[in-house]
């Protein structure tokens, strides 16, 4: 295996959106970005107008570290393997790390996506006012009301996408979330923390050899309680100026303390009347459309830092003013029911609506919706633009009501027609 500098990029799946821009920052240097996915229907945005030249899709098992290896040696002249999925950051970090091939560091990524190791730093780093609780088959609702408190949240240590996220607010609650959980196919291990109320935030981040930039802050609407369901996404929220160094203070200290030295990180907080109260590290590129949201708003391509990280130089972005152009926000459009997929109406109206709303598909015509308390139940993702954030967001929810997700009456469980 070459060492860097090498002519080829290794993108190990990536978020939905963004390979087009990551392509095109890569060009500039020359170099090759290989895809290396389980399922190209995942990418359909992406290769709706063709590929780049320079994006080489791979069709591999990613969640076989020996395959992931083996291609990555047969491809050969490696600048650097990519990850910026949450799914796939751990089996990332294996093959660099028997590549040899350099990136973020392996123990600050396996703590920050354990989130019961997570709370646990940070509570003993006095950067969060509670500690979690790992929960165990045996735990009982009683026991824990009484040791704990309540209300409680109970998530998956490793989840992502909002999966496996339940709230507890009284002893029945969390009796009937204990009982889900003990069904529940986690990928981690439960655990219990508390419910701290307040709106939602993140913050994008960009690090080099242990000195964190704020990107920018970006607001979020979920979905009324117990179901924490991504609706809608703002950037650049304008906070008030001193609110605004309190974050960028935080952020450097949480940052710090689980160790993290290199890379993007998408930062989940809450906003409580006490302080910030972490939700989240995620060690990466914010999802769904963050990473294009931030490109328009700052009139920036900002995968172009990836190019940088893989060559081992400072980020660009590390140095360069920031001046926001514009907001931007996205929504996403959930089926309204379990079935298949059937494609979306009322695309044609979004050419005279304010904002020039766009339309990305996430999921295929025919796909089978079996969910829709999360995520995996987005089926397109709608972004607009306005001369601010809050603007933008108003833009992208009126215009979302123009469109009708079509489904077929068929329930996941396959049952007839309605």
């Amino acid at each position: 295996m070459k060492t860097p500098p090498g002519r080829n990029i290794i993108a190990l799946e990536w978020l939905q959106f963004g390979l087009n821009r990551l392509a095109a920052a890569a060009a500039e240097e020359g170099m090759t970005v290989h895809l290396l996915c389980g399922d190209r229907s995942e990418y359909t945005h992406e290769f709706a107008a063709g590929h780049p030249e320079n994006l080489v899709v791979h069709d591999v098992d990613t969640h076989d570290t020996a395959a992931v290896e083996a291609e990555v040696r047969a491809i050969g002249d490696v600048a650097g393997l990519l990850s910026t999925t949450d799914t796939w950051s751990l089996i990332a970090l294996a093959v660099r790390e028997r590549l040899g091939l350099p990136g973020q560091d392996p123990a600050s990524v396996r703590l920050v996506r354990d989130k019961a190791q997570l709370r646990r730093r940070l509570y003993e780093h006095g950067l969060s006012r509670a500690d979690g609780s790992p929960l165990s088959p045996a735990d009982d609702a009683a026991t824990l009301a009484a040791d704990l408190g309540l209300p409680l949240v109970v998530k998956d240590s490793a989840g992502t996408g909002s999966e496996h996220v339940w709230l507890a607010r009284t002893e029945a609650e969390l009796t009937a979330v204990l009982d889900e959980v003990r069904r529940s196919d986690l990928r981690g291990r439960a655990i219990a923390e508390p419910y701290f109320r307040g709106p939602l935030f993140s913050v994008e981040t960009l690090t080099w050899q242990g000195r964190t930039r704020v990107i920018g802050v970006s607001s979020r609407i979920l979905s009324a309680p117990p179901v924490f369901r991504e609706e809608a996404l703002a950037f650049p929220v304008a906070l008030p100026p001193a609110v605004a160094r309190d974050v960028g203070h935080w952020i450097e200290q949480v940052l710090k303390a689980v160790g993290y030295t290199e890379g993007f990180a998408h930062t989940e907080f809450i906003m409580t009347d006490t302080g910030f109260e972490l939700v989240e590290i995620n060690p990466r590129l914010g999802g769904a459309l963050i990473g294009e949201e931030i490109s328009r708003a700052l009139d920036i391509n900002v995968y172009a830092a990836f190019v940088d990280l893989v060559r081992r130089r400072r980020p660009a972005l590390m140095d360069l003013p920031l001046m926001v152009r514009q907001g931007a926000a996205h929504a996403r459009i959930y089926a309204p029911h379990t079935g298949t997929f059937q494609g979306c109406e009322g695309e044609e109206t979004l050419a005279g609506h304010p904002g020039g709303p766009a339309l990305y598909p996430a999921l295929p015509v025919g796909a089978d919706v079996r969910t829709t308390a999360h995520q995996d139940g987005c089926v397109a993702v709608l972004l607009a633009t306005g001369a601010t954030a809050e603007l933008a967001l108003q833009n992208v929810l009126s215009a979302s009501g123009e469109l009708r997700v079509r489904m077929d009456r068929r329930t996941a469980e396959g049952e007839g027609r309605a």
